[in-house]
């Protein structure tokens, strides 16, 4: 999903889920990360249903730039850079 909308922090505009819970984004300045969520799912009860790999494909992207998954669990944009890989 695409916004015109405009926010103070960076928006993820673009987002490809890869393997052992890992998703590479692009931000609306242009960056691309790579963003491992893997601690935060196995440490937070609120993100169990990504663990199973099915749904965890299901990663989308919310109008301020989150990403967000069906049942409701989301990552706002500026809490990624501490789940970013260097």
């Amino acid at each position: 999903m695409s916004s015109a909308l405009e926010t103070p922090w960076p928006r993820v505009v673009a987002a490809t889920p890869l393997e052992q819970h890992r998703v590479r984004v692009l931000l609306n300045s242009g960056e691309q990360w790579l963003i491992d969520l893997d601690p935060l799912i196995q440490h937070r009860d609120a993100y169990w249903r990504l663990r199973q790999d099915r749904y965890f494909r299901q990663v989308g992207i919310d109008p301020l730039g989150a990403l967000c998954w069906p049942e409701g669990e989301d990552l706002a944009p500026e809490s990624l850079v501490r789940y970013r890989c260097h």
